[in-house]
């Protein structure tokens, strides 16, 4: 492969370790329960697969963004819901306080995140919706010595499971429906009083993300809990969402990849009137190219991103491509490694049926690609695509 460098070769034969020798015999366990994968999640921490892109004085690896791609695509191959976990904590969350945040607050909040010692997540969410900033109704009014936040937040990764939760609130009379200048950013510690989390949602997919509802009854932070300008956090937000998107392409390739691998062994194994479907079936031949060739595409598109990621460039249509067409790829994929199954493929311990659940959801969870489509429109039409 083009982008695989020699110090990118060690980074992925240490996550192919890894997913190998203690992610994969967890699959079904994490399926099953829905627990959360604290064990994978602390242990990608100490291997230093999630600060990758954190710079090194706040404990990340401080390497390239096409590194970090390689380890959510070969992670999502077999568990695809550690990554959603990752990204929630130190894409989201994460990248909130590396871009607002003071040199105290990184050190204090983004270091300990970096080598997964503490866990984020970034409560933003609300009933109305993830990007209908102006209509939020968790609120964050001042204080004698800080603020005080009021409101509820749902769909949120990391729920119970964080030891902190940066949340997005009004602190402003209105929002501007179109700057949405009025929002702020706080970070606040799980233990804090009136803070409470409900039970994790019985979802589709991504079964072990820990989402749900976080609620705020009267939760005082102190001033310096306020991470950048007061109302000003909205574009520190549109970065961070891009580095989400970003990463839904190698995750969506993973999910694609796993899925692909099990219909190929399958079929190179199934025996039917003394042959393997794959030499007897034209049909089972062509499904599988065309799965391959769709996948192909995808990582033609995913790291040619990734490379003009670590060029500088923040390309905001093309990070929001990637979750729609990683959702679209990963979707036929998946759909089409059950069909050539068969009946098996409907029977959950087989294990062909999970990724499909897991592309399903990565087509809505965090933002759906229908209004993902409808940002890209309006990028193209500003001359920004």
């Amino acid at each position: 492969m083009w982008y695989l460098t020699d110090e990118r070769k060690l980074v992925l034969d240490a996550t192919k370790e890894f997913v190998r020798t203690e992610v994969a015999p967890q699959v079904a366990h994490i399926e099953n329960t829905s627990e959360f994968p604290m064990e994978l999640f602390k242990r990608a921490g100490e291997l230093g697969l999630i600060g990758l892109t954190v710079p090194a004085e706040y404990n990340g690896t401080g390497i390239d963004q096409t590194s970090s791609g390689l380890v959510l695509e070969e992670i999502a191959k077999t568990m695809p819901v550690l990554t959603i976990a990752m990204g929630a904590h130190i894409l989201l969350a994460g990248g909130l306080i590396q871009m607002l945040g003071t040199e105290e607050q990184k050190q204090k909040w983004l270091s300990p995140a970096a080598t997964g010692e503490k866990i984020l997540a970034c409560a933003s969410t609300e009933p109305v919706g993830g990007d209908n900033q102006a209509e939020f109704t968790t609120r964050a009014v001042r204080d004698a010595d800080g603020w005080v936040i009021n409101g509820a937040k749902c769909l949120i990764c990391n729920v119970g499971v964080a030891d902190y939760y940066v949340v997005v609130a009004v602190t402003a009379d209105k929002v501007d429906p179109v700057t949405k200048a009025g929002i702020s950013c706080f970070v606040v510690p799980a233990d804090t009083p009136g803070l409470k989390v409900g039970e994790a949602e019985h979802k589709l997919g991504w079964r072990g993300s820990a989402t749900g509802s976080v609620y705020f009854d009267d939760v005082h932070v102190p001033a310096e809990n306020l991470v950048g300008p007061e109302g000003g956090c909205l574009q520190a937000m549109f970065v961070s969402a891009s580095a989400e998107f970003l990463s839904c392409g190698p995750v969506s390739l993973g999910i694609a990849e796993g899925a692909y691998q099990m219909a190929l062994d399958y079929s190179m194994t199934r025996i039917q009137q003394g042959h393997t479907m794959f030499d007897r079936f034209q049909v089972t031949r062509h499904k599988l190219a065309k799965m391959w060739g769709e996948i192909e595409s995808l990582r033609a598109l995913v790291y040619s991103t990734y490379a003009q990621r670590d060029a500088g460039q923040l390309e905001l249509a093309k990070c929001r491509l990637m979750k729609i067409k990683g959702a679209e790829v990963s979707e036929y994929v998946c759909r089409e490694a059950i069909q050539l199954h068969g009946g098996v493929g409907t029977i959950v311990d087989t294990g062909v049926e999970r990724y499909w659940r897991d592309a399903k959801v990565m087509a809505i969870g965090g933002a759906s690609v229908e209004a993902l489509v409808d940002v890209v429109s309006g990028l193209i039409k500003a001359g920004r695509a």
